[in-house]
């Protein structure tokens, strides 16, 4: 009995484990460009043709002919591939990352180290290169790409890589290809990320938009509180015209002469909503002022507040935290909203799935 436990024991250590994970395997990793959803904020397949296109017309990286590094292509060598094969790099359908897997039963962690990036020319497969993301890494890092209405109010390029919120597929893992066992490919990239399993440095792309409004004050009803958020600072700025030239009405009136009194015709307010569990939390990015129908410089909302006014008994952070004036919403992330779609954008912020804003407004 003895003997059969301590044989168990020695096949659950040795035998099961195997059969359980790997460490380091290389895998070759397809995104489409036309296989991206709109609803996962951003299409990564676009976003890494247009940023490293104008990386290697810049100088920025090198691209390699392929993960060997054998020799570098230059922007003239790319152009010439493109010409001898009527494609353009920048209409790619095609990218490979090239990465390194490891998982066992509880936990997956991945590295993408590198992209090849293919299109379909009229006579085959063609291959443009191989970026080694150690080259320009500082440069991947600082890049913040254009989320749609469905995304985040920001995200860098890295978080949208490791994030895996796009759809990709598995066409190498290790020594094994799937061109006639395709269904493997989708049962290995499953078991890896799809399984419950703690997949380790995902980035979770948070409930946040980059919102900016424009405040509509009841001009006809004086005690309303954006006719007062208005008026107030109206006459602030009347009243201390040093600020109003030092904030950008120099670039409109001279100092040394101008007298007349001022009106502010327009306040748009640039925020960040993040969505909580039971609210959502706004704060101001900047806070731009038009007098007389001119833009002045946005200013923080410290600014604002150093200018120690009170609206209705309210500083300026409660009465944009509380919202109770009418706004019109004209920008989400990186779309310009028309006027008369504006309630619908916020209707589908106050009632429905922040990933799913564009279908919201499409349907309902």
């Amino acid at each position: 009995m003895i003997k059969r436990i301590l044989f168990l024991l020695v096949f659950v250590c040795v035998f099961i484990p195997k059969s359980w994970g790997y460490t380091d395997k290389p895998v070759l990793v397809n995104v489409n460009i036309g296989r991206q959803s709109d609803t996962m904020g951003f299409n990564i397949a676009h976003e890494l043709v247009e940023f490293f296109y104008n990386m290697i017309q810049d100088k920025k990286t090198v691209l390699w002919d392929s993960p060997k590094k054998s020799f570098q292509v230059s922007p003239e060598s790319l152009a010439a591939i493109e010409n001898s094969s009527g494609t353009k790099f920048r209409e790619a359908k095609d990218l490979f990352l090239h990465e390194y897997w490891s998982s066992t039963r509880r936990k997956t962690v991945f590295t993408i180290v590198g992209i090849t990036f293919i299109n379909e020319g009229k006579k085959g497969k063609v291959t443009y290169g191989y970026i080694d993301l150690s080259d320009c890494w500082k440069y991947v890092e600082a890049f913040r790409i254009n989320c749609n209405v469905n995304g985040p109010a920001e995200l860098s390029l890295p978080n949208a890589l490791y994030s895996r919120n796009y759809n990709f597929n598995v066409v190498q893992f290790g020594k094994r290809a799937f061109s006639t066992h395709p269904e493997d490919a989708i049962k290995v990239r499953d078991k890896a990320f799809y399984s419950n399993k703690f997949i380790e440095g995902l980035y979770i792309i948070p409930k946040t938009k980059d919102i900016t409004y424009v405040i509509e004050p009841d001009m006809n009803d004086a005690k309303e509180i954006g006719h007062v958020f208005f008026t107030n600072i109206q006459d602030y700025l009347n009243n201390n015209k040093e600020v109003l030239f030092n904030i950008g009405g120099d670039k409109y009136f001279d100092y040394k002469t101008f007298r007349s009194e001022l009106a502010v015709t327009r306040i748009e307010i640039n925020e960040v909503w993040t969505k909580k569990e039971s609210y959502v939390d706004y704060t101001v990015k900047n806070i731009v002022i038009y007098v007389n129908n001119k833009k002045l410089d946005p200013i923080s909302l410290e600014v604002l507040l150093g200018w120690d006014m009170l609206y209705n008994f309210k500083t300026a952070e409660d009465v944009l935290k509380e919202k109770k004036f009418k706004f019109t919403l004209i920008k989400l992330n990186n779309t310009f909203v028309p006027e008369e779609d504006s309630p619908k954008f916020l209707k589908s912020l106050e009632k429905y799935s922040w990933t799913q804003v564009s279908r919201y407004v499409k349907f309902y």
